[in-house]
């Protein structure tokens, strides 16, 4: 059920087993899971049931990036309504790759404290959440279904990554009225303030919760255990103001450290060939599989070649070159293809140059971070501020990438292909995708929350979403997000 906490009269919210703070994709799990466990559960969300002006204000921050490089401002892509950011998501999902979990070399990472099958059954539950049809991702089985072939098969060079798309792409639509007749009570309009902690026996918890509506009045939550599910940004903003008064928090000196994002732009065009483009069915569409949903094949280097080599993940999605936005090329000969495939220079209606849309990983930077603003909102809170940084290494692993992918393309009766310049993949965007600044590790050395997503210096507050990956491969996060609030409601059942 839905509560406005503006109008409400009591100062004292009901005391509860769990708090969750944000109704995105994993509060909105959370809720899910947990209202049928035994536990009293209260979700706060900051905005209302739709959008507002005055709560999306809030989002604004500063921004920053390395020399070259350009981010939007942070209310851009992160939307503060039930929902969240699934409000403009359009539903790409696919669980990470296998390798980003176990350690790598050259400045890649010693990955997550448990390995990708340790997320499997959570994964499962997640592709139902997310409503995203039968679990297969293989390309050779997809479009076999299709009664097509595979003109471009992955070997041990090249892999063909899938994406699948959900059925219902808003969460907060989608899963309205479930959570209108559920129990759970979700006050909207609840806007966290930070939290009262107590030292017992050298322990530290939350003991209180602090929210302001958006008339200014205060109220306070009492709670046996607060999960932060805020999205990445807003979940290390939180626990940067907790850091005051926490300073265990700060032990690793990791938190607010190492935002990751997934670098994406236009880096190569390739002609047909020898084939037409209607025989790239499910590279260059979105076509639908037998159960009614679409989806998505890629080109991308196989886990273990690029292993080897010690280079980050990366991928590449053919879309007709005249479908990419122009600001989206990366080198003038791409741009004057892209203008010669526009269907103003065609006589024919489809172009036979396919863009190759690269969409990867990058290192684990310290430089790259969110910290704490200066200004403040309307309600007093300090804003956040985001410096993205990408390695000169990430660059270059991205270029060797294309050229390798290039080549296999050729043997598979592609080309010829234009490269973009590699002088101008710095000016990649990001995918919209706010990872890493609250690092899960074993170790509160070298971390901020451990593997069960619980604060190694808070014995009583999680942080569950995209702030806790502590590597992030190139898949879109949507999916692992949501098994990993799967996994945290386990543990909270278990705990409680």
């Amino acid at each position: 059920m839905f509560i406005d906490l503006a109008k409400s009269n009591r100062k004292v919210l009901p005391r509860c087993d769990v708090a969750v703070i944000g109704a995105g994709a994993a509060g909105i799990t959370l809720a899910l899971e947990l209202e049928k466990s035994g536990l009293s559960v209260i979700v706060l969300e900051g905005g209302y049931r739709d959008y507002t002006e005055l709560s999306q204000d809030r989002y604004k921050g500063e921004v920053t990036a390395g020399p070259g490089f350009t981010y939007p401002d942070l209310d851009v892509w992160r939307l503060r309504y039930f929902g969240g950011t699934t409000n403009h998501w359009i539903g790409w999902c696919r669980r990470l790759e296998e390798n980003v979990f176990g350690p790598r070399t050259n400045d890649l990472g010693d990955g997550w404290p448990f390995a990708r099958a340790d997320l499997e059954n959570d994964y499962q539950q997640a592709l139902e959440v997310c409503t995203l049809g039968r679990d297969v991702f293989d390309a050779n089985e997809l479009l076999n279904g299709l009664g097509a072939k595979n003109l471009i098969p992955a070997n041990d060079v090249l892999a063909t990554p899938v994406w699948r798309f959900a059925k219902e792409l808003r969460f907060g639509g989608y899963y309205r009225y479930r959570l209108q007749e559920s129990a759970v009570p979700i006050y909207v309009g609840a806007n966290c303030q930070g939290f009262s902690f107590e030292e017992v026996d050298g322990v530290t918890s939350a003991r209180k919760l602090h929210i302001k509506n958006d008339l200014g009045v205060d109220f306070e939550l009492t709670a046996d255990c607060f999960v932060l599910a805020c999205g990445g940004v807003e979940n290390v903003r939180q626990l940067l103001v907790a850091a005051d008064d926490v300073e265990g928090l700060k032990q690793s000196d990791t938190l607010g450290r190492g935002f990751l994002e997934h670098p994406h732009g236009a880096v190569g065009a390739v002609l047909c060939g020898d084939h037409a483009p209607e025989d790239l069915v499910g590279f260059t569409g979105y076509p639908l599989d037998v159960d009614e949903t679409q989806f998505k094949i890629g080109l991308g280097l196989n886990e273990e070649f690029a292993a080897e080599r010690g280079m980050i993940n990366t991928s590449f999605t053919m879309e007709p070159l005249e479908s990419i936005p122009e600001e989206s090329l990366h080198g003038e000969a791409l741009r004057k293809l892209w203008e010669s495939s526009r269907p103003s220079a065609l006589k024919s209606k489809s172009s036979q140059v396919i863009g190759l849309y690269a969409r990867t990983e990058q290192r684990w930077n310290a430089e790259s971070r969110i910290s704490l603003s200066s200004a403040k909102d309307d309600l007093g809170s300090k804003r956040a501020r985001l410096d993205w940084r990408v390695s000169d290494q990430d660059v270059a692993d991205i270029k060797t990438s294309v050229e390798i992918v290039a080549k296999e393309l050729m043997k598979a009766g592609f080309g010829p292909v234009t490269f973009g310049d590699p002088a101008e993949f710095v000016t990649m965007e990001g995918g919209g995708h706010h990872l890493g600044g609250a690092r899960m590790h074993e170790s509160p050395d070298f971390g901020v929350v451990d593997a069960n997503l619980k604060c190694h210096a808070v014995d009583n507050l999680y942080a569950v979403g995209g702030s806790a990956f502590p590597t992030a491969g190139f898949s879109n996060p949507t999916l692992t997000i949501v098994a990993l609030a799967v996994r945290l409601a386990r543990t909270l059942k278990e705990r409680l």
